[in-house]
């Protein structure tokens, strides 16, 4: 038995609820469960219960055995002052609250199906990475689709905050709340983090005022990350000299990174940082204010073009300072610039539609990834393997969230294809 089990059977009362008493003897009618809580306090909130003759509104509190409500201090916690109905699945012990009256317990041990309990161990005790795996063909087309929605609303809910929560750091400043998540996107997993601390000491309203001259764009991000010190060509003198102006005027010196903390080891050389900030400083120059020209922005291949940009002179024959390549470099590719949309416009449009409160934006959001190549990595073939189609970025970025934080989280209660299986008898 889990507690998680336990707040399942409550939240869709697959339990017997023929004669049910209190442990105390006193009738009870539940007519609202309440709304399960996933922060600190009681699990479901604003419950509506009815207990003897008296109708109660309050918290509904969860555990395996009644006494674990004295191991969690609850007794000394006013916030569980509020709880009507203490669900257990054995009671083994009285429970008070900490004004000293007692709290009204339901023992669910002996009204609990044997075969939903078995239906849920066999379910998260399988073996395989994906627990229902060995189920998934038997799924109907309906449930899937469900799945999918479910998990997409959750990947895109949690990168949204993750962007409100910068937003709020930068004083409601979209278009640097964007520069900087655009940045850890030119980084592609490897270099997002260096990229992201770029962009935390160079403030866009800075970039804006160079942003007309693209050797001083590129001399203040070379500079700042680092990538200065040992060069020797005549370009990245000309580069060093620019910085050295650009550094006073800004106050760089102390903020500067390390070249240490950019990673060339086991990339392609189109993944070179040095590459990707010659074309984001490309992108910045070409493309002021970027943030708004997105909202504007309705189409895939709108967006496609306004990321369609070639990196200055010198870095269209090097992917490294000092190191000439053989053949021409290449620009943004259509699968990196397509890793751009799902990864940062996507979510900041999500987070916009939250902020704002209006629909359109979360609606354009999904509409985008709908009409984009799925994503091609090792949890998307390993769903392909068990006969799941994958048409889209939509159906790629629900399956990594499912395979994520579902499935390997054994979260089976919370998804609804675990929710079917567990039903079947």
């Amino acid at each position: 038995m889990t507690e998680a089990f336990l707040h399942y059977i409550w939240q869709f009362q697959y339990f017997d609820k023929k004669d049910l008493v209190t442990t105390e003897g006193e009738s009870i009618a539940i007519i609202k469960t309440g709304f399960y809580n996933t922060h600190a306090g009681p699990d479901f909130s604003q419950a509506k219960i009815k207990i003897g003759s008296l109708e109660w509104i309050g918290n509904v509190e969860i555990h395996i055995n009644a006494s674990e409500w004295q191991q969690h201090k609850h007794h000394h916690d006013k916030a569980y002052d509020n709880v009507v109905l203490h669900v257990v699945w054995k009671d083994d012990k009285a429970i008070k609250r900490s004004d000293g009256s007692q709290v009204p317990t339901l023992e669910l041990k002996n009204r609990i199906e044997d075969s939903l309990l078995l239906n849920y161990k066999n379910l998260v005790n399988q073996p395989a990475s994906i627990p229902c795996a060995h189920a998934l063909s038997a799924i109907n087309s309906l449930t899937r689709i469900s799945t999918l929605d479910k998990a997409l609303a959750q990947r895109l809910e949690d990168k949204a905050q993750v962007i409100l929560k910068a937003l709020h750091e930068n004083n409601n400043d979209w278009e640097e709340t964007f520069y900087q998540l655009l940045s850890k996107n030119f980084g592609f997993k490897v270099n997002s983090e260096a990229f992201y601390a770029l962009t935390k000491v160079i403030p866009y309203r800075s970039i804006l005022k160079h942003s007309d001259k693209l050797l001083q764009l590129e001399a203040m991000l070379f500079g700042t990350a680092g990538l200065l010190e040992k060069v020797k060509d005549d370009y990245a003198k000309s580069l060093q000299r620019e910085y050295q102006l650009l550094q006073s005027k800004f106050n760089l010196a102390k903020k500067q990174l390390n070249e240490s903390q950019w990673r060339f080891l086991r990339l392609r050389p189109a993944n070179f940082p040095t590459l990707r900030i010659a074309q984001f400083a490309t992108l910045l120059s070409v493309r002021k204010n970027i943030f708004s020209t997105i909202l504007a922005t309705e189409s895939i291949p709108e967006l496609k073009q306004l990321f369609d940009v070639t990196q200055s002179d010198y870095w269209q024959a090097h992917y490294r300072f000092d190191k000439k390549s053989k053949k021409t470099v290449p620009g943004l590719g259509d699968a990196a610039i397509e890793n751009i949309i799902i990864n940062a416009i996507v979510p900041t449009l999500a987070a916009y539609s939250i902020y704002k409160d209006e629909s359109i934006w979360m609606d354009r959001a999904v509409e985008f990834l709908s009409k984009i190549s799925p994503e091609k990595n090792s949890i998307v073939s390993e769903w392909k393997a068990l006969g799941w189609p994958v048409a889209s970025a939509f159906d790629s970025q629900a399956l990594i969230e499912l395979r994520n934080n579902f499935c390997n989280k054994r979260l089976c209660l919370q998804c609804t294809i675990g929710h079917t299986l567990i039903q079947k008898t």
